[in-house]
């Protein structure tokens, strides 16, 4: 490509070149040939004069002497016929042959332009010109033959096209590096693209640099970017959910194994066969539903949009009463108080796909002893089933670890340009150390550990946020227990 790319534009580049130096030659020779037709008019003119007088007078010695003088002094040769064709005066070695006697009777019987043929490096050494002579009004009494010299002109045009040809070359050098250095600002980026395409190919780290070259190829590297990070993290993701579904599906199935194995076929045996399948079967759908979280996820991150295509989202009216749904009899069935903040009702935006969703059954009656907050509705960038599932999650989290008689605050407010879901309860709650670790697979806190559930609600609720363009924040709420924050973008 690197071919493609530099040939024409050092094939332009040479024509370019080409068509400003051939002028400028051509005019270098025919400016040098000017400059010596005229010195060579003046003197032809002067020679005519004396050659005139020499005939007027009879006595051709002091044109004799000039012409010698001239010849020392331009080393040209130099012949003066008379109208009869006979020599009246001659230096060098000019010879009367049928050729000088064709220009001789040319200029008798016409004015030639006292020109001379443009002098190039390859002309000749001499060039025979004539010029006719007369007196008074009469006709022309005879021509004056001169051999020009052009060696010492044709030296000085073949010194200055030299020089102007070096200025090409000079030209064309700096045309050849200016046109690499474009066309490496050009390919590199290529070139990083392919090489990053083959470490991806070969399962190695593709490292991009910074995108350079022109601006769609900048494009396409940040877009090569976004899609090698999305490659790299699925493939991570896949790794590590397999070798951690390996891992949690080990110990029911070794579990299993050890009854059959020991021969517990009562009906106990049996009973703790079904536990164990039915603990299987839950691993296995939060494993289904956090694997298509991530997904959606990675697709987010990607910049594939996640479902909120232009035109296919609708509004729907909910309030942080309506988010919690049948959770309040879950919670009162545990013994667990739940307390609605009270605000005006959230507007939240819903792709198409949800808008058909029935509205989640029964508000619940807020705090009235609460501060009472006022919020304006907001527009919230959210799956309306995603927020319900993140919702359900934390309540049911709150439900398990929280403990008997606690008591759990929803609320949904506007914070600046985001719209925040926070869920605190005043349970005993996790230490910092602890905190670092939620939102992770299959991690449970020591203490829960000999509790029922999978460690993958708090992972399925970080990636849902990621999928709708959020985040997720945990740390101790006021009251002591553990406090959610999950943070979505606001539409105004």
């Amino acid at each position: 490509m690197r071919a493609q790319v530099l040939l024409p534009l050092l094939v332009f580049g040479l024509l370019a070149v080409v068509s400003i130096l051939v002028p400028i030659g051509e005019g270098i020779a025919v400016t040098r040939t000017q400059q010596l037709t005229l010195a060579r008019s003046i003197s032809m003119d002067q020679i005519a004069s004396r050659a005139e007088a020499a005939l007027a007078s009879g006595e051709s010695a002091a044109l004799v002497d000039y012409l010698g003088r001239f010849h020392d002094t331009y080393g040209e040769s130099i012949l003066v016929v008379d109208d009869g064709g006979e020599v009246v005066a001659e230096v060098g070695d000019i010879a009367l042959d049928d050729a000088t006697r064709s220009l001789v009777m040319a200029a008798t019987r016409s004015v030639p332009p006292r020109t001379l043929p443009t002098v190039y490096p390859w002309s000749g050494e001499q060039q025979l010109v004539a010029e006719p002579f007369a007196t008074g009004s009469s006709g022309a009494l005879g021509a004056v033959v001169l051999a020009v010299d052009l060696s010492t002109a044709r030296a000085d045009v073949t010194q200055r096209w030299v020089l102007v040809g070096l200025v090409g070359v000079l030209l064309l050098a700096v045309l050849l590096a200016a046109s690499l250095a474009w066309t490496n600002w050009v390919l590199r980026p290529v070139r990083a693209l392919d090489a990053a395409a083959n470490a991806l190919a070969e399962q190695r780290n593709p490292r991009l640099h910074p995108p350079t070259g022109p601006r769609e190829l900048r494009r396409l590297s940040a877009s090569f970017a976004r899609m090698s990070r999305a490659v790299e993290e699925a493939l991570e993701q896949q790794r590590g959910f397999v070798a951690e579904a390996s891992h949690q599906l080990r110990n029911p199935l070794a579990a299993i194994r050890l009854r059959f194995d020991a021969g517990q076929v009562a009906d106990d045996g049996f009973d703790a066969i079904a536990h164990d399948v039915d603990r299987l079967e839950h691993v296995v759908d939060r494993m289904l539903v956090l694997a298509n979280a991530e997904h959606r996820a990675t697709a987010e991150a990607s910049a594939k949009g996640a479902g909120f295509a232009e035109g296919a989202s609708h509004e729907h009216t909910t309030s942080a009463a309506d988010l919690v749904g049948a959770s309040v009899r879950r919670l009162a069935a545990g013994g667990i108080e739940l307390r609605v903040a009270p605000s005006d009702p959230t507007r939240a935006d819903l792709p198409r796909q949800d808008a058909d969703i029935d509205d989640i059954a029964g508000p619940v009656e807020s705090d009235t002893t609460a501060d009472a907050r006022a919020h304006a509705p907001i527009s919230l960038a959210c799956r309306r089933s995603d927020l319900e599932e993140i919702v359900e999650i934390l309540l049911d989290n709150a439900r398990e670890y929280a403990g008997e008689g606690a008591r759990v605050t929803l609320d949904v407010r506007a914070e600046g340009p985001h719209a925040v879901l926070e869920i605190a309860d005043d349970g005993p709650g996790l230490g910092p150390e602890d905190l670092a670790h939620l939102g992770t697979r299959f991690w449970r806190a020591p203490e829960h550990r000999s509790r029922p559930g999978t460690g993958l609600g708090l992972a399925i609720v970080g990636q849902l946020a990621r999928a709708n363009g959020g985040d997720v924040t945990y740390d101790r709420a006021v009251a002591g227990g553990l406090r959610v924050r999950v943070r979505f973008e606001r539409i105004t």
